[in-house]
């Protein structure tokens, strides 16, 4: 099933589609709206940029907001925010929004309700595990003349005096808590806590909370000449390399060798983790890669092209099968051009998830099969 599956999605990569012009109008928006805010689409259009000018809705004057983009997909999943993540829709509960989505048997006219905003709900309860906590103290990021807020999980062993596996995370606002978490958490806490109690694994995770509008700068090496962003990733992975990680090794109790190092994150943090499991191969040994942004810079690709280490990662590569076709695609190319250097199966697992869309529901879910591969649990 597998198998008939990446045909298809590769059958669809060569696919060239009609463009048509879609007109979207938000009808109404929560009363405590800043009018001086913009509203963005945020999609698989446009790498789920939280601010592109270019997909910025326009006042009517009424009330009411339009945005027209020419597209040339079947089918898009999209959310509406402020300008970032924290800003970005919820559900009339209050709850994160799933990605809305968009069929091309829709029509050419959508009309939207938007029924609350992430950053106007009242404060939620933490739903953090006990074994996570902050570092007192924001973290320096001398590389960028910055400070990151850095969130822990300790497993439930750890007062054994053992040494445990660091998981180095980025986007750590969205991995324990969902009073935290921009669009839904993790559960990496749940998820590891039962992986202890039946597995008996354990590990430590640092979640290093994301820099908001530096984001796109610092998780790519890569300038997007096109957005205007990136660049600073070298910067970005040689605080993680050279300061974060001799700060927790000298502080808490880990494994600080390579083989007990792992690289994880999502989406742009997707991108940037394979770059530094390329880039610092003797540091990290492991990484978990979930729907990364290869849209970003074709130099990815290079990079991967041009790995002659031959101390091999295991790499845990994912995206949902609803995430866009040229998102699938990029990853089964990152996925070949792997295999073409030299990682064979004992080292890389690349899935496309069938009917999963781009989301913190898709990663929780993964979450544990990629602890399992990457620890050969």
């Amino acid at each position: 099933m597998k198998r008939l599956l990446t045909i298809s999605l590769l059958h669809l990569c060569f696919i060239q589609l009609v463009t048509a012009q879609i007109t979207f109008v938000i009808e109404s928006v929560p009363a405590k709206t800043p009018i001086k805010d913009t509203l963005f689409m945020s999609s698989s259009l446009n790498g789920w940029h939280p601010c592109d000018k270019s997909y910025a809705f326009k006042p009517n004057g009424n009330g009411k907001y339009s945005l027209s983009v020419t597209v040339s997909v079947d089918t898009f999943e999209y959310k509406i925010v402020r300008g970032g993540w924290r800003n970005a829709e919820v559900d009339s509960t209050g709850q994160s929004l799933k990605n809305r989505f968009y069929s091309s048997t829709y029509g050419d006219r959508i009309c939207l309700k938007i029924d609350g905003w992430r950053d106007l709900l009242p404060k939620q309860k933490s739903t953090a595990a006990k074994g996570v906590s902050f570092i007192p103290t924001n973290i320096e990021i001398p590389q960028l003349n910055r400070k990151r807020t850095i969130r822990m999980y300790f497993p439930p062993n750890y007062s054994t005096g053992n040494r445990f596996p660091v998981i180095y995370m980025h986007d750590g606002q969205n991995l324990f808590d969902e009073s935290t978490s921009i669009s839904g958490e993790w559960q990496v806490d749940e998820i590891l806590d039962s992986l202890y109690k039946y597995n008996r694994f354990s590990c430590i995770v640092v979640g290093i909370y994301n820099g908001e509008k530096q984001l796109f700068n610092e998780f790519s090496p890569w300038r997007n000449d096109s957005l205007g962003m990136g660049g600073d990733g070298d910067k970005y992975a040689a605080f993680i390399v050279k300061t974060l990680k001799p700060f927790i090794d000298s502080h808490y109790r880990t494994l600080p060798d390579r083989e007990n190092t792992v690289i994880m994150g999502s989406s742009m943090g997707g991108l940037t983790s394979l770059y530094m499991a390329l880039e610092y191969p003797d540091v990290f040994s492991k990484a978990g890669i979930f729907s990364p942004s290869l849209w970003f810079s074709p130099k990815i690709f290079e990079k991967i092209q041009s790995y002659k280490q031959k101390k091999f990662q295991r790499l845990y590569i994912i995206s949902g099968a609803k995430e866009g076709v040229k998102a699938v695609c990029n990853t089964l190319k990152a996925d070949s051009l792997l295999q073409s250097i030299g990682f064979d199966q004992n080292y890389l697992q690349c899935k496309i998830s069938e009917d999963k869309q781009r989301n913190e529901s898709l990663w929780s879910h993964e979450f544990g099969d990629a602890i399992k591969y990457l620890f050969n649990l």
